[in-house]
């Protein structure tokens, strides 16, 4: 049947009226979403004035980044009830990502926070202050003296502590043993540990560090570079204050191979429970 072009938007007229590329109405002529009312023998084709409110939905809708897929089911089954679903599962989406940004977001100000806190270290003096409680996790490693498989262990470690979509926003810090360390002799380290919030259920591979007076001390370099000189520095210290040891020594690296590739300029920070012998 002959129609004429009178009451008929041509494709490059529709899509002017709705600032969006040409090439999207073909786009949707080519998916079914939006099929002309007809193409005249010259090539153009042509919509009516019922696509045009069809479009009008269309577009508005991909502005809120609901898919074309769901935009589609959505004008087939046309009606208030559907189109509040449609809404309302798009909100849940939004909540969602919001959600998940506010979490990135949290581990962008941490790290901030920790490297701020990383100019700001006096290394080699020895300092006493009093802790809160912690919860470690912590990973055994005892029994593993092979390198590549602590390695596994500390991998291992992160995907618990961390989870698949946890970025690590914290370093992991590893226990040595205390009596070997304060004699100066090299012992490997007897676990990995993270420090966590307050989790919902202790277990066996949770540790509470408790609150009490603790020894600190920043140094620069590896820890096997300097384990000796710092096990002697803190042996002095405890001896000349009075002070017994009541904890494992725990090695937590501030900078490390995140921030530098020199280890001469990595930073560790020693935690050391004590109190006042009586």
């Amino acid at each position: 049947m002959f129609k004429t072009t009178q009451d008929f938007f041509t494709a490059g007229e529709l899509a002017t009226l709705f600032n969006i590329p040409k090439q999207t109405l073909l786009y949707y002529d080519r998916i079914g979403l939006l099929v002309p009312e007809f193409i005249a023998e010259n090539g153009y084709r042509h919509y009516s004035l019922t696509q045009y409110l069809i479009l009008e939905i269309v577009v508005n809708l991909r502005k809120l980044d609901i898919p074309i897929s769901e935009i589609k089911y959505y004008l087939d089954h046309k009606n208030s009830v559907s189109f509040k679903n449609l809404i309302d599962k798009r909100s849940r989406e939004c909540d969602e990502i919001i959600n998940k940004n506010l979490k990135i977001k949290h581990s962008l100000r941490f790290v901030n926070k920790l490297l701020s806190n990383i100019e700001d270290v006096h290394l080699n003096n020895i300092t006493l202050e009093i802790q809160d409680e912690k919860t470690l996790f912590i990973s055994d490693l005892s029994s593993i003296k092979i390198g590549k498989q602590r390695l596994e262990t500390m991998a291992k470690h992160n995907q618990k502590a961390f989870g698949k979509k946890h970025f690590k926003e914290k370093s992991v810090g590893w226990i040595v043993d205390q009596k070997k360390f304060l004699k100066g002799e090299a012992s490997n380290s007897l676990a990995f540990f993270t420090t966590v919030g307050h989790p919902e259920n202790i277990s066996k591979d949770h540790v509470i560090l408790p609150q009490g007076l603790y020894l600190s001390i920043y140094f620069k370099g590896t820890y096997h570079q300097n384990a000796l000189f710092i096990s002697e520095k803190i042996a002095s210290f405890l001896s000349r204050n009075q002070l017994q040891p009541l904890s494992n020594i725990y090695v937590l690296p501030l900078k490390n191979h995140w921030l530098t590739s020199d280890p001469e300029e990595y930073i560790n920070q020693i935690l050391l429970q004590v109190k006042y012998e009586e």
